[in-house]
């Protein structure tokens, strides 16, 4: 059986024809006092509004449609085939009403006992009362899918109306009444566009005192779904034209009440506030930040922003204010947690989660490395990074998307216990993080955000799910603001910093209570702390020096402007590289364009010049070298500009591609940051950029695509600190690689940027950043041996050239007066300069070769000590060890009790050290009691034995003067010089102590040098890409540019939905919120039922009857 053919809708004339009996009995209705049927007899004149608000006269005006339609169908179509469907020999020629009714009679049945008619009629009479524009964006609004900001407006009332719907994105309207403008957009700092600008005619009101006057932002409820009509009135007709569903909304009055607001919720669990309480405050608002001014350099302006704003961070973070609250309710939640890990109520397994950092692209990155150094530091927490897309698309979504090639679903990711979650998105307004700041209340209460101010999406959500007072503040600002200018730079930075504050105050709150440090198997000190908190206020200093700027926003003096010099001297040498074929391409225009035009090619011109005429056999041979000139002028253009500029010969001339090296969160920042400079380049100078870890994998993926001309930046790290030796070698190792692979002689063009005064061989240059740090015990051992053996190397060759270079043997016999203590126990035979004396710089192999020589030398010459403390330590090592230990362990019990209190712990420590303090050994007589009981079982002791250096440790107090929780910059004058002072046990060497510092090693790599690095690359890229944006303009008067600060996306904020849908977040919520529910519930109901059978079974037992 054929199905019918598909059906077509009606034509416009036929709505016409349609139309027109709706049209008489709408006429019949209005003139119904003239009508002789007394059923509908009126007192007076009846208005179209009297019968939109009436029920009975819409009947009415139903039953006459009714009536009216269906004789003209019957009249049109036989009674049997009231549905159109009729045979050909049937139909008659239709008219044109005739023609309407039969394709009406297509969709809707005439028959009487048929309501489906009558309901056709009643839904076109409402919607023709009805459907105005706020009504229509209700419909819209209730049985769409999916994500979307919109605004609506219609030609009927755009005089007077305008909806704005919001779903699953933001939408945001701000009210400017003394400039009578109203702003809408779907990024929150959008609208405040406003603020900086004057009307061109002045203000409309001038009274700057009338708080009703300021301007004032509205944001809709994205998450419930939220519809907002703007209705400015017409004529004198000042009530807001809304259709009778929608009357009972309340209407509330903006722009000094020339404007009606009508708010409707989609969500029927959305809380109904107040519209006064949900408007934001614009101006004269200490939180609210302006929008920057316009700059010809936005890049640049942030570039040189980074200083200060590091700076002022810091300043925030010493005083009391919001991101100080913040850290306050962090802490408590990190209590709260750690309690709960310490009780057992918080079960430890593989799939549990204590903290959840989560965001997209570059605020992900770098919360990536704030997770590893918090993970690093507390092993036995289980802290996680994972990208909002991915616990979006395995939480958020009806169907759940799978993260192929990661570790997370719903099962591995145990997100049930309320762990501490923080989103990093400096924007505020990415669609990610955002949509998780709304999924995540599901499953936790402790939701910190990190943004660029206190005024964002991210910000308006959690001060929304917490009553919004500083109190319960749960917002850290880095204070940039909005940044125009699409490649970061110092909203990097900024979150960066900030992240390194966060990062202290969570390992204090941690570390400062015994219980807290052992349950999280806590591997980072507070001399660590003190460490970290010292360079990074020294970072400043450094900071300034790369980018010419100090941290008030002024120029640095040229002597301190070096480093920023060297970076744009290699910018602009690369720049060259990139130009090279633009310029060459002018130059053949200009030599092709004169030669032809003229008549005279360069090899032709000069022979007839010289006499040669060209009907003889040799001006042929001419005409061929012009040919080959024309072939190859480009490629001799690139050439003589080689030569012009110094460049190499040997690069390949073609498109430039530029690989990124160093650690990942640098390395993919620096990448954005680089290929969004040049995303709007012409083709003709355009770049290809690639990134990689040096460590790891940049050999593998890179290196068979290096080719002469490639472009190699790496960033090294200080393998002065014998921490980072070993990572510095193979970083090295890298570069050394790529840039062996040669063709014609030629190579990749390396620059390494770093700390270590050392240049590769096979690099083409070397930037070196100063460290403005104290130096590492390690450091200081070397450095003092180095200064030595260049003081004799020095001598000697003054009284003998012939003489040979220091035997090696020289260096450890020194080595070894510096790791054997004296006789005094003194510490100070290591000289007290800050500064470095040697004046060579080794190499990356050779700091590792010495290091190692110097670790065998300690290890050989390692004093033996026969001291109480020191015995210990040495003794357990062996099988004999314990009975030595218990034998040191009866001595300090005086009492014979079998253990060790307090009082007989400080009493054999201050006999062997009179100067330490009581309140330091109590301290650490509460590091070592675990159980808390006052006493000291012999583990205990033999732990506390374990650990000479954790008096220093306790010297250090985490509150300053005011009581707030503050890690204290460690003022030793070298990083060890109290670690020597108050060692318990004279005999360890200057190197096994400093062994101690790794880990503060580590950190200073991933929290300052690694910073330090990526503003340098910043800089060197700006500069070129602010040559290559300058060249076109120059070269066209001006016709030809673009922005560098800008892509083709022009997507500054990825505020819309992608990759992952959040259209089924708000159901979502709800949802896991019921699962939630129930599997407390069901955990409840078991857990008493296990109370009752076992209170039953004791009742019942033998020995329950006796």
């Amino acid at each position: 059986v054929k199905s019918p053919p598909a059906v077509p809708y009606p034509t416009r004339a036929e709505y016409e024809e349609i139309a027109k009996i709706f049209e008489s009995a709408l006429r019949d209705v209005l003139d119904a006092t003239n009508s002789n049927d007394d059923d509908y007899q009126e007192d007076g004149p009846i208005t179209l509004e009297d019968i939109s608000s009436s029920s009975d006269r819409r009947a009415w005006l139903v039953s006459i449609v009714v009536e009216r339609l269906r004789a003209q169908l019957d009249a049109t179509l036989p009674r049997g085939n009231a549905t159109g469907f009729l045979d050909a020999s049937l139909r008659r020629k239709p008219s044109g009403s005739s023609s309407a009714m039969a394709t009406l009679a297509k969709f809707v049945s005439s028959d009487a006992e048929d309501d489906e008619f009558a309901l056709f009629i009643r839904a076109t009479v409402d919607a023709f009362f009805d459907n105005d524009l706020f009504h229509s964006t209700r419909i819209f609004l209730e049985d769409a899918k999916g994500s979307f900001g919109i605004m609506v407006c219609s030609s009927v009332d755009a005089h007077r109306q305008v909806c704005f719907a919001a779903r699953g994105q933001t939408l945001s309207i701000a009210f400017y009444p003394r400039k009578g403008l109203i702003c809408y957009g779907s990024e929150q700092a959008a609208v405040k566009a406003g603020l900086n600008y004057e009307n061109p005619g002045g203000s409309l009101v001038h009274s700057s005192f009338d708080e009703s006057h300021n301007a004032v932002r509205l944001d809709l409820d994205d998450l419930g779904g939220e519809i907002a009509l703007l209705d400015w009135g017409y004529a004198c007709d000042a009530e807001p034209a809304i259709s009778p569903p929608n009357r009972n909304l309340p209407v509330e009055k903006l722009m000094n009440g020339s404007v009606n607001v009508v708010l409707l919720r989609q969500s029927m669990n959305s809380q109904m506030i107040p519209l006064s309480k949900r408007l934001t405050l614009l101006e004269n608002n200490e939180c609210i930040k302006p929008l920057l001014d316009d700059v010809k350099d936005p890049v640049l302006a942030d570039i040189h922003d980074i200083p200060r704003i590091c700076y002022e961070l810091q300043q925030d973070w010493r005083t009391v204010g919001l991101n100080r609250m913040t850290a306050w309710n962090l802490a408590n939640c990190i209590r709260e947690r750690m309690k709960g890990r310490v009780d057992g109520s918080i079960k430890s397994h593989g799939a549990q989660i204590d903290i959840l950092v989560t965001g997209c692209e570059v605020s992900l990155w770098v919360a990536e490395q704030f997770v590893s150094d918090l993970q690093k530091s507390f092993p036995y927490l289980f802290i996680r990074a994972v990208s909002s897309n991915k616990l979006l698309g395995l939480f958020g979504q009806e169907l759940v998307m799978p993260c192929t090639g990661f570790p997370y679903s719903q099962k591995s990711m145990e997100i049930k216990n309320s762990p501490i979650v923080m989103i990093i998105s400096h924007s505020g307004g990415t669609f990610g993080p955002l949509a998780c700041s709304n999924l995540l209340q599901s499953f936790s209460s402790s939701i910190f955000a990190v943004t660029s101010e206190w005024d964002t999406q991210v910000g308006k959500q959690l001060r929304s799910m917490y009553s919004d007072d500083l109190l319960s503040s749960r917002i850290f600002s880095t204070g940039v603001g909005v940044r125009p200018a699409e490649p970061c730079s110092v909203s990097v930075v900024a979150t960066h910093q900030l992240l390194t504050n966060i990062f202290e105050h969570i390992c204090v709150s941690i570390i400062s209570e015994p219980t807290f440090r052992h349950v999280s198997g806590a591997v980072i000190t507070e001399l660590d702390l003190q460490i970290l908190e010292r360079c990074n206020q020294e970072n400043i200093k450094a900071l300034e020096e790369i980018v010419a700027v100090d941290k008030k926003g002024g120029e640095l003096h040229e002597k301190r402007c070096k480093t920023e010099q060297e970076l744009r001297s290699a910018g602009d040498l690369w720049a060259d590289h990139i130009l090279e074929v633009p310029k060459a391409y002018i130059m053949s225009f200009v030599y092709i364009m004169f030669t032809v035009t003229s008549g005279w090619p360069l090899v032709s011109g000069l022979a007839t010049a010289g006499g040669l005429h060209s009907n003889h056999w040799a001006f042929y041979i001419t005409r061929f070298l012009d040919a080959c000139l024309y072939f190859w002028l480009p490629q001799i253009n690139i050439t003589i500009l080689r030569l012009i500029q110094g460049r190499n010969l040997r690069h390949r001339m073609v498109g430039r591609t530029v690989v990124i090296g160093d650690c990942p969160w640098v390395s993919q920042c620096a990448d954005a940051f680089l290929s969004k400079i040049f995303a709007c380049s012409y083709s003709i100078a355009g770049l290809n950029v690639l990134s990689a870890n040096p460590a790891d994998h940049l050999v593998h993926r890179h290196t068979h695509r290096v080719v002469r001309g490639s472009l190699l930046v790496c960033g090294r790290p200080d393998g002065r600190l014998p921490a980072l030796t070993s990572l510095e070698a193979s970083t090295c190792l890298s570069v050394n690689q790529a840039s062996s692979i040669q063709s014609i002689g030629g190579t990749c063009e390396s620059i390494t940027i770093g700390h270590n005064k050392s240049k590769l061989p096979l690099s083409k240059h070397a930037i070196y950043l100063k460290s403005h740090r104290p130096l590492f015990l390690s450091e200081k051992v070397l450095d003092d041996i180095d200064a030595h053996e260049d003081l004799v190397r020095q001598r000697k060759a003054k009284m003998s050239e012939e003489k040979a270079i220091v035997n090696r043997s020289f260096f450890y016999k020194r080595a070894t007066s510096f790791f054997t203590s004296k006789k005094d126990g003194s510490f100070l035979e290591l000289s007290l300069s800050r500064s470095r004396k040697a004046k060579t710089a080794r190499s990356s192999a050779s700091l590792l070769g010495a290091y190692v020589d110097l670790e065998k030398q300690a290890r050989k010459k390692r004093s033996e000590t026969a001291d109480v403390f020191r015995a210990v330590e040495t003794m357990i090592k062996d099988r004999q060890g314990i009975e030595n230990a218990r034998r040191l362990f009866n001595e300090i019990d005086s009492d014979g009790n079998g253990v060790i209190g307090v009082d007989e712990f400080i009493a054999a420590y201050q006999k062997k050290d009179p100067n330490l303090a009581e309140e330091h050994l109590r301290r650490l007589f509460k590091e070592a009691d675990i159980d808390d009981d006052g006493m000291l079982q012999f583990d205990d002791f033999v732990k506390v034995s374990q650990m000479p250096n954790l008096v220093v440790e306790l010297t250090v107090k985490n509150r300053d003067s005011r009581g707030l929780t503050q890690v204290q910059a460690s003022k030793e004058r070298y990083f060890g010089e109290e670690l020597r002072r108050h060692s318990l046990n004279p005999g360890i060497s200057s190197l096994a102590m400093s062994q101690s510092q790794y880990f503060s090693m580590e950190l200073y790599e991933s929290r300052i040098a690694s910073m330090q690095r990526f503003v340098a690359m910043t800089v060197m890229f700006h500069q070129m890409g602010s040559r290559v944006q300058s060249f076109f303009p120059k070269i066209s008067f001006g016709y030809w540019g673009y922005r560098m600060d800008r892509t083709h996306s022009i997507m500054r904020i990825a505020s819309t939905a992608s990759p992952v849908s959040g259209a089924d977040v708000r159901e979502r919520i709800e949802e896991l919120r019921l699962m939630l529910k129930i599997e407390s519930s069901v955990a409840l109901i078991a857990r008493t039922w296990r109370k009752y059978s076992k209170a039953k079974k004791g009742r019942n037992s033998p020995i329950s009857t006796h």
